[in-house]
């Protein structure tokens, strides 16, 4: 997992330069369900994109239990 230190532009609502954490993660697809649960009950509003991955390279990962 990666946090980046955004800030969100101007909205419909004229909210702007509101700080905010990004949460950069990769999960498979079998945790998949879990995470969209846990994202939902901290912030049932987060925005989220989801993207299929082909090919990855470099690192090393590390089978863990998912909290």
């Amino acid at each position: 997992m990666t946090l980046y230190q955004g800030k969100r532009g101007f909205g419909k609502r004229g909210d702007r330069d509101l700080d905010m954490d990004i949460v950069f993660t990769v999960v498979t697809r079998l945790e998949l369900p879990q995470l969209r649960t846990e994202v939902r009950r901290i912030d049932p509003q987060a925005f989220v994109i989801q993207h299929s991955i082909d090919d990855a390279e470099g690192g090393m990962v590390k089978k863990r239990p998912f909290h």
